[in-house]
């Protein structure tokens, strides 16, 4: 069809009202759910619209909880499942019979023109529902689903089962099939299926729990894995069997196709990035760290000092990392370099490139590639998704440069940063070490209630290369306090950056150094009060630290005190 047929098309189409699906508050599947679980179990779930911190503290768990597009989770610890985990329920709109939706198919299949795949996935859906307001003859009376005949132009459907034939034929065509539900669920961290058998979350109030949802064959994993690579673009055979790639959602998937790479069969691990990064002073809020550190943070990254945030697998590096951005200059030019999509910035004049891994070399270009086109673009920040290889020494070429660079770096402490940073496959010289200013340690760690948290560790001010010792010197300016739970400053006089770096730059002489950390009690002050007045919202946090740069920090305190700032 030429392409002005097309748009006429596409604007008659949005032109009309598409009508999504409704459930109504409480649907019929959901009420008769949870009389079910009341019968067997003597005790009906409560339903809230949203969870909050307060409920990994309750001994007892029984919540209901919506995800959107009539979907429900239902998470308890009455009744575990058999491997012992606290269970993580599902609750969907029933799925109509196979060969109800086997008629629908076909009556599709004779009304959707190749043109539609060019559209978005939302255009896609709109397309979707209005072709079904066509061939649907919505009955009144029952039908007998078991008599309907393959071929049919309209397809009878018994009235209470339209929403439901819209909810699974959009959750399979246009979403990611039956891990849809996981994916809207905001409150969800991992999402891993190890092979057949049911799949695992990681829930961020719950901890880990076994879901109701699963496969119970190779085959059945197998094709739903295949369909899946085609589905976004990255497909998986036995030729290729190990595939990361980017969930429409922006999640990060790893798949493992097959028995011959892995022995319990394919499998694969999804993790789930916000919409909406966590901002500083949630984090601040969640004891992360506090505002000493984040003031800290905000006068090295406005002044062009690089980073590294360090940890291990799993204690929030990226989200800090995303926090702290937005104390980056909000006119500088930054630019992302990233496997795999989890960086979000709030400034305006941001370039975000990504890998291109086509199992070619000639056709793929990788975090080496990029690093160094970036250095070719005048950025004011280069932010890399994270440092593992040979692009973590042009990392270093680029600090010396006058490019500076806030990266995510897989490192437990800061011996071991030195060890990975100086042996292949990043190979940087001891003597150039000191191009990076602060390196960051964080780790997730069990508090004094017993629940997993994540924590600052350490931020270390790295001052020089020492050649009588063949040592890096290094000065830990914040620690945490474990037995305490609580962020310890080294002291007015103990930090090198603010002093012979902060200090020299804003023209501060010796016998006024007072003046540098008087800024940065105000900087904390003023942090402090966003978090009283729970200014919680990433871009609401941005939007004060761009009124500090405008107004003056003092002038920005008085109007936030006032409540004029916004």
């Amino acid at each position: 069809m030429p392409s002005l047929a097309i748009s006429n098309l596409l604007r008659r189409r949005r032109a009309k009202e598409v009508k999504e699906p409704d459930f109504g508050e409480r649907p019929s599947y959901l009420v008769s759910y949870l009389e079910s679980f009341k019968q067997k179990h003597g005790e009906e779930p409560m339903m809230v619209e949203r969870l909050s911190g307060d409920m990994k503290m309750w001994s007892k768990i029984n919540v209901v909880y919506p995800v959107g597009g009539g979907i429900f989770v239902h998470v308890t610890n009455l009744v575990k499942t058999a491997a012992g985990f606290n269970q993580y329920i599902v609750v969907e709109p029933p799925r109509p019979p196979s060969n109800l939706f086997k008629a629908i198919e076909e009556a599709l299949a004779l009304k959707i023109k190749p043109e539609y795949a060019m559209e978005s996935a939302e255009e896609r859906k709109k397309i979707l529902l209005e072709l079904l307001e066509e061939i649907l003859d919505v009955r009144d009376k029952p039908v007998k689903y078991n008599s309907i005949k393959p071929g049919l132009p309209r397809v009878p459907v018994n009235k209470e089962d339209v929403e439901h034939v819209k909810y699974h034929l959009i959750r399979d065509k246009i979403g990611v099939g039956v891990i849809e539900p996981f994916l809207r669920d905001p409150y969800l961290e991992d999402i891993s299926a190890k092979g057949i058998g049911n799949i695992y979350v990681v829930h961020k109030i719950f901890g880990s729990l076994e879901s109701n949802v699963g496969f119970a064959s190779e085959e059945e994993l197998d094709e739903y894995i295949i369909k899946l690579g085609e589905k976004i673009g990255k497909p998986i055979s036995r030729a290729r069997p190990v595939v990361d790639a980017t969930l429409p959602d922006g999640s990060r998937l790893n798949i493992v196709y097959g028995t011959d790479v892995s022995l319990f069969g394919s499998n694969f691990t999804i993790r789930k990035v916000a919409k909406t990064p966590l901002s500083v002073t949630q984090l601040i809020k969640w004891s992360t760290f506090d505002e000493y550190v984040a003031a800290y943070m905000w006068m090295m990254l406005s002044e062009g000092m690089s980073a590294f945030i360090c940890g291990e697998t799993a204690s929030g590096k990226t989200t800090t990392l995303n926090a702290l951005a937005v104390f980056i200059r909000p006119n500088y030019k930054i630019v992302s370099i990233e496997d795999t999509a989890e960086v979000t910035l709030p400034h305006k004049n941001w370039v975000r490139e990504l890998t291109r891994d086509t199992g070619k070399p000639e056709s793929s270009v990788m975090m080496f590639d990029l690093l160094k086109a970036a250095l070719r673009q005048r950025p004011n920040y280069i932010i890399v998704g994270e440092i593992r290889g040979a692009e973590g020494n042009i990392a270093f070429q680029a600090i010396q440069t006058g490019h500076p660079v806030l990266s995510t770096f897989h490192a437990a402490n800061l011996e071991r940063l030195l060890q990975r940073l100086t042996n292949p496959p990043i190979s940087v010289p001891k003597t150039n070490l000191d191009a990076l200013n602060i390196a960051w340690f964080q780790s997730s760690v069990y508090d004094k209630r017993g629940l997993l948290v994540r924590r600052m560790i350490s931020i270390n001010e790295i001052v020089g290369y020492d050649p009588r010792t063949d040592s890096i010197v290094a000065i830990p300016v914040f620690l945490w306090d474990p037995t305490r739970d609580v962020f310890r400053f080294a002291g007015r006089g103990a930090s090198y950056l603010l002093e012979e770096k902060i200090a020299v730059m804003r023209g501060i002489s010796r016998k006024d150094m007072k003046l540098i950390y008087e800024e940065l009690e105000l900087r904390a002050k003023y942090l402090r009060l966003l978090v009283d007045k729970n200014v919680l919202d990433y871009y609401d946090v941005f939007k004060a630290v761009v009124k500090a740069h405008e107004l003056g920090l003092e002038e920005a305190y008085k109007k936030l005190t006032r409540g004029e700032l916004f």
